[in-house]
């Protein structure tokens, strides 16, 4: 974390934000990045009471991925008002602090993950549309616009191909979209309850677009989830709609493709290269 994202200022600020969260007086007392995650450099905070939470800031690496933390706020509050989430504990003009969940991740259990999962995609496709709808064709222009020229016309040499098979845009209602639920976002409480992370990249808008992305962030065939998933909601165009998750699969390719490229511009780290490789063949078969 740079001098900018963390500070004495900030860790006051926090410590007054975690007071109201209590009741009691509470101060910050323990700050360590947190290791998963590719986009974020976000850090785990320890405080007075105990208590751990995540600070999640504004800063190069939002602005680089087109997070907005005010948007990602209000999607982890509507799903927490619906048992889906915790209520963030504080958004303000440096980023947004969260409560840090306790359990295992759904990555490292040996269960039948999508019975867990196709569930909560459509318990999240049904809350009340309340989100800002975010394009997100301006969110490959805007990692576009950071690359060099070169990286830019190798992606332009996929791109019509891309958008050619894309679906057509449909007057149908938005639904609110996580754009990331694969099994490494969830966590299973002591509880047994699953409890949704990361909602950064939330937003109203096209929910087959979002079951694309679920099934390319699990590893999943869109025909093992659509009818399940149709099921759960009582869809009975089955096959409208994997016809249509199936239209969006290029598009999900060359979002990440972009996404990954961003990552390599701004980390230097070789994931991000190889991933991007990777895509770049499955793009130009």
């Amino acid at each position: 974390m740079s001098a900018v994202e963390w500070s004495p200022a900030l860790a006051q600020t926090l410590s007054t934000a975690l007071t109201r969260y209590y009741g009691v007086p509470t101060e910050v007392t323990g700050v360590e990045p947190l290791a998963a995650g590719l986009t974020n450099r976000c850090l785990r905070l320890t405080d007075s009471q105990g208590g751990r939470s995540v600070w999640r800031p504004h800063g190069r690496a939002a602005n680089a991925f087109a997070i907005d933390r005010a948007r990602e706020a209000q999607a982890q509050s509507l799903a927490a008002e619906h048992g889906l989430a915790r209520q963030p504990i504080v958004h303000n003009g440096e980023g947004l602090l969260v409560p840090w969940v306790d359990g295992e991740p759904l990555c490292n259990l040996k269960t039948d993950q999508a019975s867990i999962l196709i569930p909560l995609l459509s318990r999240i496709h049904q809350l009340p549309a309340d989100l800002e709808t975010a394009s997100v064709e301006a969110q490959c222009a805007h990692y576009e616009k950071q690359l060099p020229d070169g990286v830019v016309a190798r992606l332009h040499r996929l791109k019509h191909k891309v958008l050619a098979h894309s679906p057509l845009p449909t007057y149908e209602p938005s639904a609110v979209c996580h754009m990331d639920l694969g099994a490494y976002n969830v966590v299973i409480e002591p509880d047994g309850n699953p409890c949704v992370l990361d909602w950064e990249y939330a937003r109203a808008g096209d929910p087959y677009l979002d079951i694309a992305l679920f099934c390319r962030a699990n590893g999943w065939l869109p025909h093992t989830v659509v009818p399940r998933y149709c099921a759960l909601r009582q869809l009975k165009s089955v096959n409208v709609i994997l016809a249509r998750v199936n239209a969006w699969l290029p598009f999900t390719d060359y979002l990440a493709l972009c996404w990954y490229e961003v990552g390599a511009n701004l980390y230097g780290l070789p994931a991000y290269n190889q991933a991007a490789d990777v895509l770049y063949q499955q793009l130009s078969e």
